[in-house]
């Protein structure tokens, strides 16, 4: 079997290269590179010639496919024409309901576009009745899935989507139901089992249960339980994958009672659950492994683990080769490369040690140690390949996740089993599924506060942003690569020396941090696309003024927070918000989720009955918030951080406004939010202010903002604009010419990412 593993080696190697290393249209260059070294080969001796010549001609196979789909598939959705077209689709998926719109994943069926799958926004509330197999025609406005927000993106490929599409108001129209939609049933299986779900169990684990059991998360992020799961490294627990198919197929052998009779049940079953949990990369190739597992005695043959993993790489990348984009598809086959490769030895080492032969322990004691062991070996051995993966697209690495594993790995297959039981019998018996769900749901609030107990203590989880986490990471993989070398010429495996290193390395890294904290006063601008957020610190102390952004692929709120998180700020001291528009305040939310907030400060001008400042001030309340409503003049403090409040000269002003002023010692920065030229003559004319270092330009950019007169009183030493992509012509160029007239230096978030001035 061997030899299949070199061929989907080969092949899955250039499927990575061409979507991650070639230039773009130069796949085909990869295919007489890859068959000319494969010619090369010839000329070596031995059998290590034939296996190479195998990888090489694979890998030319692999250049070729990315090749075509490129041609076949992604070229034709990047001509779709702009305009507001007719279009006839195929319902794929259920709606996904958004704030104030659908999404629908659909296949294209019209003949003048590409028939391929897209993803529609329609804000018609028909929408949401529409089901998988109903075919809809509607007036479409096509774009390329290849850019989002005017930058170029693969996420949408990676799921095989080529096209967005936003639906013109009343234009949806439901025409009929495709003749096979019978094919869907799973789906109406998984959306009868989250509809029993949402009956039966209690309010606080229902988003937790839901992810479970069918790996829908889109509950969990909206009530921001993904921070303590992905904090405390067990958010695997709800990407559906092969340990979920474990649980699954275990449950079933209880009944069968014979490996044989599993696997005649298990596959159709692991079959369903697959398009039950919506075919993701991490649960496609948990059911393949899967079922080479179960094949295997069967057809007499026995599993070989890296054949397996990368023959399932290579049928998911043939199948659709830019889902070499996934993070999802990423993750899962890190995690189980990590499994292999080192889980076995890392177990049977721990066995050695706490089992060894010839000692006899009590059956509780030997029971617990091997559940230690194995948890341990498994744990350690899944983050060996995604701990840089996940510092890569997350900019975290959680050093917690060992422990939360052992703590709560025991208790998931009950939980997993549980939650499918109690959904399915509320499908005929309500009272019986609540009944069930009331019990099931004490072991999911068991993994819910060991994750948020857990996830609040200091050192859980190390951000990127800290340069010097990112030289340790690579100062760990480097010692301990280092002894396996050693190892494998000594023939002895010793690795306490690396894993001391590396602890000690870690506390110097500790250390040295909070010794530069103390001494650090920092001006951030953060890059939050069409918003705001601005991030002031000054030693322990630190402060916010607004958090919120539009057209930004992360939650303004995560970007904060991770920002001060990478400094070593465990709370925060003083959130001070301008107005309550979305694009400056839609991330607090999410930053007060992460970061516990002493005071919160805002226009008392504003309307507190609308969203997002009601629910902004109802978890200031639940999280014992100070909230203070400035009416007048006022300045509040935070260590060395002092803020002037400036309501007066936006008093009428619908949305509350207000000109906020931080100083740093003696380092002054005017943030105007989005005041108008109207108020900025107001300010000038009431209101004292010193010495002006760094304005922040009001209202992004806008024309009718930074007026000259403004300018020329402030006179400040340089300007940051927040601004990112946008359909308001921001910044314009009246404002770019009025702030080059007056000499001063003007930098921009949408060129140049999060802008920071050191003041110490």
């Amino acid at each position: 079997m061997r030899k299949l593993a070199y061929c989907a080696g080969g092949f899955s190697a250039a499927i990575f290269a061409a979507h991650f290393l070639l230039p773009s249209g130069c796949a085909y260059y990869g295919v007489l590179a890859a068959a000319a070294l494969a010619l090369v080969t010839l000329l070596l001796p031995g059998t290590t010639r034939r296996r190479v010549a195998v990888a090489l001609l694979s890998a030319a196979i692999g250049f070729g496919w990315y090749g075509v789909c490129v041609s076949a598939r992604l070229a034709p959705a990047q001509t779709v024409s702009a305009d507001v077209q007719t279009v006839t689709a195929r319902v794929t998926e259920y709606p996904v309901a958004y704030d104030h719109s659908y999404g629908l994943t659909v296949l294209l069926t019209s003949p003048d576009v590409p028939i391929c799958r897209a993803r529609l926004y329609a804000s018609d509330a028909a929408a949401a009745d529409l089901r998988p197999g109903d075919e809809i025609t509607a007036d479409v406005k096509l774009r390329p899935a290849t850019l989002r927000y005017g930058e170029e993106t693969d996420t949408y490929i990676s799921k095989g989507i080529y096209l967005l599409g936003s639906v013109q108001d009343k234009t949806l129209e439901q025409t009929g139901v495709w003749k096979s939609s019978w094919c869907y049933w799973p789906k109406t299986v998984a959306r009868s089992l989250k509809v029993s779900a949402q009956a039966a169990f209690p309010a606080d684990v229902l988003p937790f249960a839901q992810a479970l059991m069918l790996g829908d998360k889109s509950a969990l992020y909206a009530q921001d339980l993904d921070i303590p799961l992905s904090t405390t490294g067990i958010m695997h627990t709800v990407a559906v994958s092969g340990l979920h198919l474990a649980f699954l197929l275990g449950f079933l052998r209880l009944f069968t009672g014979n490996r044989r009779t599993t696997a005649v049940i298990g596959l159709p079953l692991m079959a369903v659950f697959v398009i039950m949990a919506g075919c993701s990369p991490s649960v496609l190739r948990a059911a393949f492994m899967t079922a080479l597992v179960l094949f295997a005695p069967l057809l007499g043959r026995e599993n070989d683990p890296p054949t397996s993993l990368l023959t399932a790489l290579a049928i998911l990348l043939a199948a659709n080769p830019f889902a070499a984009a996934s993070i999802s598809l990423q993750l899962s086959f890190a995690s189980m490369a990590g499994l292999f490769c080192v889980s076995g030895a890392l177990h049977r080492a721990l066995d050695a040690r706490l089992l060894p032969k010839g000692v006899r322990f009590s059956w509780l004691r030997r029971k617990v140690r091997a559940f230690f062991s194995a948890t341990t070996a498994s744990s350690v051995g899944a983050m060996v390949f995604t701990v840089p993966l996940t510092a890569l697209h997350f900019g975290n690495v959680s050093l917690i996740a060992p422990v939360t594993n052992l703590l709560i790995l025991w208790l998931l297959p009950a939980a997993f089993i549980g939650c499918y039981l109690a959904a399915l019998l509320g499908l005929v018996w309500t009272w019986g599924g609540m009944a069930l769900a009331w019990v099931t749901a004490w072991p999911l609030r068991y993994i819910l506060a060991v994750a948020k107990l857990l996830s609040k203590l200091p050192g859980a989880v190390l951000f990127t942003g800290n340069r010097m986490v990112v030289w340790w990471l690579v100062f760990v993989y480097a010692v301990f690569g280092a002894a396996w070398v050693i190892a494998r010429r000594r023939k002895r495996k010793n690795y306490w020396p690396p894993a001391a290193c590396s602890i000690l390395a870690l506390c110097a890294v500790l250390i040295v941090s909070s010794a530069q904290l103390r001494r650090t006063s920092t001006v951030t601008a953060l890059d939050v696309s069409q918003g705001q957020s601005i991030v002031f610190s000054s030693g322990r102390a630190c402060a916010v003024v607004d958090c919120g952004g539009r057209s930004t692929v992360e939650d303004p709120g995560d970007l904060a927070a991770h920002k001060l998180l990478a400094q070593g700020h465990r709370s925060l001291d003083l959130l001070v918000l301008t107005h309550p528009h979305d694009d400056h305040v839609n991330g607090v939310l999410r930053l007060m989720h992460w970061l516990p907030v002493r005071t919160l400060v805002i226009p008392a001008a504003a309307d507190m009955t609308e969203a997002p400042l009601c629910d902004i001030l109802a978890l200031a309340a639940q999280n014992h918030t100070a909230v203070v409503r400035v009416d007048a003049e006022r300045t509040v403090t935070a260590g060395g951080i002092s803020v002037h409040l400036y309501p007066e000269p936006c008093a009428g002003q619908e949305d509350g406004s207000m000109i906020v002023l931080a100083t740093i010692g003696d380092y002054d920065t005017l943030v105007p939010g989005d005041v108008d030229s109207a108020a900025e003559a107001k300010f000038l004319d009431g209101c004292t202010y010193p010495d002006i270092e760094l304005l922040l330009v009001g209202h992004h950019g806008s024309k009718k903002s930074t007026s000259d007169a403004w300018l020329d009183a402030i006179a400040p030493d340089a300007a940051i604009i927040s601004v990112g992509y946008n359909s308001y012509g921001h910044p314009t160029a009246e404002t770019l010419a009025r702030l080059q007239a007056h000499n001063i230096p003007i930098y921009r978030t949408d060129q140049m990412g999060d802008i920071t001035v050191h003041l110490s």
